[in-house]
């Protein structure tokens, strides 16, 4: 198991990747699309990359490599 978890969730502004555990986002997207690719090193690196859907429900579970 990855020792660190990265949401990917929607906000007013885009879409924010987000630290778990994190009180703010550590970036913030406009399209979901541009937050995955902006996460392909961070999964590469070990991290799992969890992509919610609008309402917050998980979409999709990507485990770090």
């Amino acid at each position: 198991m990855s020792s660190k978890r990265i949401h990917i969730i929607k906000r007013e502004d885009g879409w924010a990747v987000k630290k778990q555990g994190a009180q703010r986002a550590s970036k913030i997207y406009p399209t979901k699309e541009d937050a995955k690719s902006g996460t392909k090193d961070l999964q590469r690196k070990g991290h799992d990359i969890i992509i919610h859907k609008r309402d917050g429900s998980i979409e999709e579970w990507k485990k770090g490599k």
